[in-house]
């Protein structure tokens, strides 16, 4: 008798971990189970199996007579037979102090007798009507693959007008991008996790060919219910637009520790890294969280961060005005979405189904500024090519940035930092071609200052003085939490459009000219005064004489 005392407790307490139910007594009237705390989302289908009937003193709080329910084919792979005694073995086994009461659900396989109709949730709320005496197995049958849902742990309840509050928790994902400390958007965080510096935030701004970084980051909440998981696996699926190549995992952390093993990546071996889909797999990270003993799994809230490197590319869409409704069509976005594992029990029919997020974006923005030089006057056919520029960094004597010519841009791209390729160049000429002439077109720059200095005129045409480019622009996502999320730009930029106008040189009249005749003219009227000067002098000294 006091094993059925046992046996009634712990059957009861195998409730859905985050609930506490006691056991409550049962009356020889029907009863009925409430299940509160269902995703409002989209309904959930419930089945529901009769496990044990028996006799139930309210008064006592014993069993007497138990016998095997109607849904149960079998138990620990022997076939039972419908309201034939249960072995006492079992239940002395099931009532030691140290009975796990899930295995013991674990080693039932249901039978094709459900106890009632499948229940329906409406409105977060699933309730099973005119149920006898006895044990029962609660399974959320639910098909949640490709959903953000996850599905509730069996139950095991006594029916006796019970109410049941579970709490199904499941996973976020969040991607960000790190950006310059000076260029980060105004809710950016301070950047923890990463070898560069600067902050984190939903959008960013840099150069072309200039390697910065993303993270992912997944969010497992603290949720008894995943105690019920054997394994969790989670799968990060990241993608990329066409002007973003992948350059290399960075680290991956599981609860603030980094590891080298337990997951896989699809980028790292890709073919084509520009503008990739990728993956990165964690098959069981309940095992990596609960290493070495520890058992926090489900108990206290974890992340699960992915950092890479990346670059834009030449594909890169170059921002040069504003930008008031940016899509992922329009704008250079990257975006990940997790898949989780969101069925815990796999009992008769259960499905291996994952639970899916929504998809989070980031966004990248780059810049570009026009130039076209002019000889004497800004006007169509003054075009003048053959100038020669250089580009500088905050100052008119700061560093110059290399470059290289791009045709089929008809501009000049920001080369990568250390690339001393062929065509890798820190002069940038204004073109003479026949569509292009007097252009010296910039794309791929970083939010900052510059100055474009012009280091040699053409032949006869004097240099201009530099020019200050201030690229400064404030990006916000909008409708983050909806499909049609879009992105604003607000570019308030300096000298993003050039027009240096070279002014030709004075020069000096040449030799036989006109000038050198006046020159003799002069010299000589000069020495003719001074002949008659002495002329005169002499004639009044004769005089005087």
């Amino acid at each position: 008798m006091k094993n059925m005392k046992k046996f009634a407790a712990m059957m009861a307490a195998l409730t859905l971990s985050a609930c506490s139910i006691a056991p409550m007594a049962m009356t020889a009237s029907a009863a009925t189970i409430t299940i509160n705390g269902v995703s409002t989302e989209q309904a959930h289908t419930f089945e529901v199996y009769q496990v044990f009937t028996g006799d139930f003193n309210s008064e006592t709080k014993e069993f007497t007579n138990l016998k095997w329910g109607s849904g149960v084919a079998s138990y620990n792979d022997t076939a039972v037979t419908p309201n034939a005694l249960v072995d006492s073995s079992i239940v002395d086994a099931l009532g030691a102090v140290d009975a796990d009461a899930r295995e013991f659900a674990k080693k039932i396989v249901t039978s094709n007798t459900k106890a009632c109709e499948d229940v329906v949730s409406v409105n977060g709320v699933a309730t099973t009507d005119d149920l006898a005496n006895g044990y029962y197995i609660i399974k959320d049958v639910t098909n949640l693959d490709g959903k953000d849902d996850a599905n509730s742990a069996y139950i095991v309840q006594v029916a006796d007008n019970q109410t049941i509050a579970i709490k199904n928790e499941k996973p976020t994902v969040d991607k960000q991008v790190l950006d310059e400390t000076a260029d980060a958007e105004t809710n950016a965080t301070s950047n923890t996790l990463s070898d560069m510096a600067g902050s984190w935030g939903e959008s960013a701004d840099h150069a072309i060919n200039e390697t910065f970084q993303f993270k992912l980051t997944a969010t497992i909440p603290a949720d008894k219910n995943l105690a019920a998981y054997e394994t969790y696996e989670l799968v990060f699926t990241d993608s990329m637009s066409s002007g973003v190549t992948f350059d290399s995992i960075e680290k991956v952390l599981v609860n603030g520790t980094a590891i080298t093993s337990g997951y896989s990546e699809t980028a790292t071996d890709a073919t084509s890294k520009a503008g990739l889909s990728w993956s990165l797999t964690i098959e069981d990270v309940k095992a990596i969280v609960n290493a070495d003993g520890a058992d926090v799994f489900g108990k206290s809230e974890f992340t699960v961060d992915v950092i890479y490197n990346a670059h834009l590319n030449e594909n890169a869409i170059v921002d040069k005005a504003d930008q008031t409704e940016g899509t992922p069509d329009n704008t250079n976005n990257n975006n990940v979405y997790l898949e989780y594992s969101n069925n815990p029990d796999h009992l008769g029919s259960g499905t291996n189904e994952k639970g899916k997020t929504p998809t989070d974006y980031v966004w990248v923005f780059t810049y570009g500024v026009d130039n076209t030089k002019y000889e004497l006057e800004q006007k169509a056919g003054n075009q003048l090519a053959g100038a020669k520029f250089s580009l500088h960094n905050g100052s008119a004597d700061g560093a110059k940035i290399n470059v290289i010519w791009n045709a089929d841009k008809n501009a000049y791209v920001l080369a990568k930092e250390g690339d001393i390729s062929e065509g890798v160049t820190d002069v940038l000429e204004s073109q003479n071609g026949a569509t292009n002439k007097g252009t010296f077109n910039i794309i791929g720059l970083d939010a900052g200052t510059y100055y474009l200095v012009e280091d040699e005129a053409p032949t006869g045409y004097n240099t201009v003085a530099p020019i200050e480019i201030v690229i400064s622009a404030e990006h916000s996502e909008t409708n983050k939490e909806s499909e049609n999320v879009t992105m604003t730009l607000k570019n308030d930029s300096k000298n993003m459009v050039n027009n240096p106008v070279d002014t030709k040189t004075s020069s000096l009249p040449s030799t036989g000219g006109m000038g050198t005749t006046l020159f003799y003219l002069g010299g000589g009227a000069m020495v003719a005064v001074a002949g008659v000067f002495l002329i005169t002098k002499k004639r009044m000294g004769r005089s005087e004489n």
